[in-house]
C-alpha cells in the first residue's frame, strides 16, 4: 500500500503558490524563430571575504549571459563576464566595504535581452571582525519548553532521544480522521482516497488515544486535532487494481463521474475530480467516502455518523489529570492540546469534495466558536488553539465570493477573527481561544530554476523572514503586497506582527506555529540543519508559546542532530537554557546567528552560534556582561560529522574562537552572574500594534521572585514616544507606561530599563516592539444620547453611532460594533444582553435599544469599533428614573 500523504498544505498550496508567483511574473520566449530571449530574473549577490557570489535564474532560449558590474547604483555598468552555463559566477579580487552593483543580460543569435533588475552586494571583512555581545541582564524572558516540538516523529524511541517536547497529530488528514476506525481521506493531497492513518510508525497508533498514550510514556506532551469539518473517512478504500475488490471509497471514481484530468496510478478508478479540461470540477456525494461527523448521538442520525463528544470523552482520560505543561506568561497548565482542525481558511481547496465552497469570515468564525465551546464542555481541561491559519497570504484574505474582506469593511482576515472571537468571549464570559495559533513557512521565491547552491542559501538565510524588520520578502507576492491593510507588508515581521495583533486584540492569549520548515534544499540536505537551528533560536527569542515543526526531523537526516543541539546535546537530555538573554553580532545575518540563554540561578550560560557561511570561517570576540564565565565545553555540528553532535572536553573560557564554515555550536560556559537578578520582569506585553496617532499603555509586572523594581527613562526609535507614567514595580503593584504613535506605520523598537531594589543589579533593561498601523477610523454618535425614562422602560430612540473609514484603509460596510452597558439590557433585534454586537449598513450605522435598569441610576454605555480599523470607541449617558 503506498504511503499516506501528510502534508499539511498539500497540492493545493503548491498550485495557489505557483499560481502567485506566475501571476507576479512576466511571460518567457522560446527563443526560436529569431526571437532573443527573456531577460533574466532572479539575479541574487551574495558576499563574501573580497568577493561576491552571483546566481539568477536560466531565461528559455538563451545560449549566453552578459554579467556587469558597477561601483553606482543605475550604472553605468561595465562588462565583466561572458558566460555560457549557468553556474554561480564568483566575482573576486574586489574591496572590502565597496558595494557593488550587479545587472545580467541573456543573449542568443537573435539578440540580446535588456538588463534584468540590478542587485547589490558589500564584500564583507574576514570573519575575524565578527564581535559577539551577550548580556545576560537585558531582554531576558522566560523560553517556552515546548518551541521544540515536531509533528508525527518516526517512532516513540526518537521521541524520548530527541527530547521533543510536544508532538503534533495534525495536518490535513487530520481534518477527515476517523476516530473509531482509525482512518482518513487523502483529499486533494491523493486522489481523495480513504487510507489508514498512520503515526509513529506502528498500525496500533492509528488509534488516537492510543497515540497519545504513547506519546506520553515516551515523554513528551501531545497536540491532537479534533476535527471541525463535518465529514469523516469511511473504512480504508480497496481496489482490484491492487488485487483486491473496489469498495469505492473514494470521492471521484472514474466508474461514476468518467474520465478526469488525473487519476491515481495505483487506483485508477480514483480520479482527481477535475474533468478532462483539467479546470472544471467534479461535484461529489460525500457519501461514497464519508461518514457524518456530529457533535453528539440525535434521533434519526445517518447510519455509520462518528460524535465528537464521544471521541473526546475517550481522549480525556487519555490525556490524564495531571496538571504539568505550564506556557509562561499565560495562565494555562493543562497539558490537553487541541489544534480546532487544520488549515480551515483553505478548506475550498484542500478538501474541495465535503467543502465546496471557498471558506468565508462568517463561517469560520461561527463554527470555530461552536466547536470550541463544544470541546471544553466534552474535555473541560481543553486547551484550543486556533484558528490554524496555513499561509501569509490567507492570514489576511479568504476566497469566499459571497463572505469574505469586501462584506467584513476591509479588515484582513485575521484581526477580524481575533476580534470576533474575543468580543464573542466577552459577551458569553468565557474564553473560547488558549492559543493563537497559525502556520508560518517562511515564504520563499520560485525555485524551480534555482541551482542547489542557491537553494543552500536561502535555506539558510529564509528565517529572517519571521523577527526581521529590515527582511524584505523574496516571495514575489509579498514582495509586490497590497492584499492587507498591514503596515509595510511586503516585510514579513512574521512573529512580532502576529504577537502585536493579538497582544492588541486579545490580551493573555499565547502566540504558537504549529507547523514550519524550509527545507529549500531538501530534508536531507545540511543547510536544512542550519536552518532548522537558525528557526528554533528565534522561537525561543521571539517568545512563542509553542511550536511544532512539519514533520519532525528524521534520524537519518542531520536537522535531527539540529534539534538536539537545544534538546539533549550530551546525551543526557540537557538543552539549551531556559531564559532568553541579549545576543548581538555584527555580522550579515545571511550568514550568522547567535543565541543566548541562561539557567535560574546564573551559573550556566548557553550560546548558540550558527556559521551559515559555506566557505569561511567565524573567527568570532565575545563580550559577555552579567556573567563571568570560567569554562566552557562545545558541541558542533558540521557537514565533517552530519550524524551526530561532536563533544569537546571541559576547558578554560576564550573570549575568541574560531567556527568552522557551515556549521552549529552549542557552548555550555560556567560561570557566576554576580549581579544576578533577584526577580524577573515583563512589559506586560513588550509588543503591541497601535493605531497611527494612537495610544496604549503597558503594565510592567513581576514573573517571579520578591521584591520590586524602579523603570528608568525609556529610549525608542524615532516614530513611537515611550514614557514611564508608574515607575514601581511590585509583587503587589504594576507599573505603566505609556506609549504614543506617531503618523507614520511601521515597526519601532523601545527599550524600558529597570533597577533592582535589591541592589544585585543596576540595571535589567526590556525591549520590545510597537507595530503601528493605519489611523483609526472614526467613530461618532448619530442619535439616542442624553435621554431619560422610566425604570425598566425601553428608551424611545436607539443608540445609533456612524463610522467614517477615514484614512484606516477600511470601508464602512460590515463593521462589528461592540456596545455595552453598565446596567440595564442592550438589544439589536436578534440578541439582548449587557454587551451586544451590531454590525454597520453601508452607510457605517449601527444601532441598539437601551432597556433601563429597574432602579433610577445613570447608565453608560460604551460603542466600540474593530481594532482591525484602530477600535475607535464613544459613549452614551442615559438616565432612568
Amino acid at each position: 500500500m503506498r504511503p499516506l500523504d501528510r502534508r499539511c498544505c498539500g497540492i493545493f498550496i503548491l498550485l495557489l503558490l505557483s499560481f502567485f508567483l506566475a501571476g507576479c511574473g512576466g511571460s518567457t520566449s522560446s527563443g526560436g524563430g529569431g526571437t532573443p530571449p527573456a531577460t533574466p530574473t532572479g539575479l541574487t549577490a551574495t558576499p563574501g571575504n573580497q568577493q561576491i557570489t552571483i546566481s539568477w535564474n536560466a531565461s528559455a532560449g538563451a545560449t549566453s549571459y552578459n554579467l556587469s558590474r558597477s561601483t553606482v547604483s543605475g550604472g553605468p555598468y561595465n562588462l565583466i563576464s561572458t558566460i555560457n552555463a549557468l553556474p554561480d559566477v564568483i566575482d573576486k579580487l574586489l574591496t572590502n566595504g565597496t558595494t557593488y552593483y550587479y545587472v545580467v543580460a541573456a543573449s542568443n543569435s537573435a539578440g540580446t535581452s535588456a538588463n534584468s533588475t540590478q542587485v547589490s552586494a558589500t564584500p564583507i571583512a574576514p570573519s575575524n571582525a565578527i564581535n559577539v555581545t551577550i548580556d545576560s541582564l537585558t531582554d531576558r524572558h522566560f523560553i517556552s519548553p515546548y518551541v521544540y516540538g515536531g509533528a508525527f516523529p518516526q517512532d516513540a524511541a526518537t521521541i524520548t532521544d530527541s527530547g521533543l517536547p510536544v508532538v503534533r497529530w495534525g495536518g490535513n488528514g487530520a481534518s477527515t480522521y476517523n476516530w473509531k476506525l482509525g482512518t482518513t481521506n487523502a483529499d486533494n493531497d491523493y486522489f481523495f482516497e480513504d487510507f489508514a492513518f498512520s503515526a509513529l510508525n506502528n498500525s496500533a497508533d492509528s488509534d488516537s488515544t492510543q497515540f497519545i498514550k504513547d506519546v506520553k510514556t515516551a515523554g513528551s506532551t501531545p497536540l491532537m486535532t479534533m476535527a471541525m469539518l463535518p465529514w469523516v473517512a469511511q473504512s480504508a478504500e480497496t481496489s482490484t487494481t491492487q488485487g483486491g475488490s473496489d469498495n469505492f471509497h473514494w470521492s471521484f471514481s472514474v466508474t461514476k463521474y468518467g474520465t478526469q484530468c488525473k487519476v491515481d496510478p495505483f487506483n485508477i478508478d480514483a480520479g482527481d475530480g477535475l474533468k478532462p479540461d483539467c479546470t472544471t470540477r467534479i461535484p461529489a456525494n460525500p457519501n461514497d467516502a464519508y461518514f457524518p461527523l456530529l457533535d453528539q448521538p440525535g434521533s434519526g442520525d445517518p447510519t455509520g455518523s462518528v460524535y465528537r463528544n464521544q471521541w473526546a470523552a475517550a481522549m480525556a482520560p487519555a490525556f490524564g489529570n495531571t496538571v504539568a505543561c505550564p506556557i509562561p506568561y499565560s495562565t494555562i497548565t493543562s497539558c490537553h492540546f487541541y489544534d480546532m482542525d487544520n488549515e480551515i481558511d483553505i478548506w475550498g481547496g484542500t478538501h474541495v469534495d465535503i467543502h465546496p465552497q471557498e471558506s468565508g469570515y462568517n463561517e469560520l468564525r461561527d463554527t470555530y466558536l461552536k466547536e470550541a465551546r463544544a470541546l471544553k464542555s466534552w474535555d473541560i481541561s481543553a486547551v484550543r488553539f486556533g484558528p490554524v491559519s496555513c499561509c501569509w497570504y490567507f492570514y489576511w484574505n479568504l476566497n469566499s465570493a459571497t463572505d469574505n474582506k469586501s462584506t467584513h469593511a476591509g479588515i484582513d482576515f485575521l484581526p477580524w477573527w481575533l476580534n470576533e472571537v474575543a468580543w464573542s468571549d466577552a459577551i458569553a464570559g468565557t474564553r473560547s481561544l488558549d492559543v493563537f495559533d497559525i502556520h508560518a513557512y517562511p515564504d520563499g521565491p520560485d525555485t524551480s530554476n534555482f541551482t542547489a547552491t542557491q537553494k543552500q542559501a536561502l535555506a539558510v538565510r529564509i528565517y529572517r523572514d519571521w523577527w526581521d524588520p529590515t527582511y524584505t520578502s523574496e516571495a514575489s507576492f509579498i514582495q509586490n503586497g497590497g492584499f492587507s491593510v498591514e503596515p509595510i507588508d511586503s516585510k514579513p515581521f512574521r512573529i512580532p506582527r502576529m504577537r502585536a495583533l493579538v497582544n492588541q486584540i486579545y490580551p493573555g492569549t499565547p502566540f504558537s506555529i504549529t507547523e514550519w520548515s524550509a527545507a529549500f534544499a531538501g530534508e536531507s540536505d545540511f543547510s536544512t540543519a542550519l536552518g532548522d537551528a537558525d528557526a528554533y533560536g528565534i522561537l525561543g527569542r521571539e517568545r512563542v508559546s509553542l511550536a511544532t515543526r512539519w514533520t519532525a526531523p528524521n534520524p537519518a537526516n542531520p536537522n535531527y542532530q539540529a534539534l538536539k543541539l537545544f534538546t539533549n546535546y550530551d546525551g543526557s537530555h540537557h538543552g539549551f537554557g531556559s531564559i532568553s538573554v541579549s545576543a548581538t553580532h555584527n555580522a550579515d545575518p545571511n550568514l550568522f546567528s547567535v543565541y543566548a540563554a541562561t539557567a535560574p540561578g546564573g551559573r550556566l550560560l548557553t550560546l548558540m552560534v550558527i556559521n551559515k557561511d559555506p566557505v569561511n570561517a567565524a573567527q568570532t570576540s565575545f563580550t559577555l556582561n552579567g556573567f563571568s564565565p570560567t569554562h566552557f565545553s562545545s558541541y558542533t555540528l558540521s557537514p565533517s560529522s552530519p550524524s551526530h553532535i561532536v563533544a569537546s572536553p571541559s576547558q578554560a573560557w576564550s573570549a575568541t574562537m574560531t567556527f568552522a564554515p557551515y556549521s552549529a555550536t552549542l557552548l555550555a560556559i560556567s560561570g557566576i552572574s554576580p549581579t544576578a537578578p533577584a526577580v524577573e520582569w515583563d512589559l506586560n506585553p513588550d509588543t503591541i500594534m497601535v493605531p497611527a496617532g494612537g495610544s496604549v499603555t503597558l503594565n510592567p509586572q513581576l514573573v517571579s521572585g520578591t521584591g520590586s523594581l524602579t523603570l528608568g527613562s525609556p529610549t525608542s526609535d524615532a516614530g513611537v514616544t515611550v514614557t514611564v507614567t508608574g515607575s514601581t514595580v511590585s509583587s503587589t503593584q504594576q507599573g505603566s507606561v505609556l506609549v504614543t504613535a506617531g503618523n507614520t506605520p511601521g515597526f519601532y523598537h523601545f527599550s524600558v530599563p529597570a533597577s533592582n531594589s535589591s541592589g544585585l543589579s543596576s540595571s535589567t533593561p526590556q525591549g520590545g516592539w510597537i507595530v503601528v498601523g493605519n489611523p483609526a477610523a472614526g467613530l461618532a454618535k448619530s442619535s439616542g444620547d442624553g435621554q431619560t425614562g422610566s425604570a425598566g422602560t425601553t428608551l424611545p430612540q436607539a443608540l445609533t453611532v456612524t463610522l467614517t473609514p477615514g484614512q484606516s484603509r477600511g470601508t464602512a460596510l460590515g463593521v462589528s460594533i461592540l456596545f455595552s452597558t453598565s446596567a440595564g439590557t442592550l438589544s439589536n433585534g436578534a440578541s439582548s444582553g449587557a454587551k451586544v454586537i451590531a454590525v454597520t449598513n453601508a452607510s457605517g450605522v449601527a444601532s441598539v435599544t437601551l432597556t433601563l435598569p429597574g432602579s433610577a441610576q445613570s447608565v453608560t454605555v460604551n460603542a466600540e469599533a474593530p481594532y482591525g480599523l484602530g477600535h475607535a470607541a464613544a459613549s452614551f449617558n442615559e438616565t432612568a428614573q
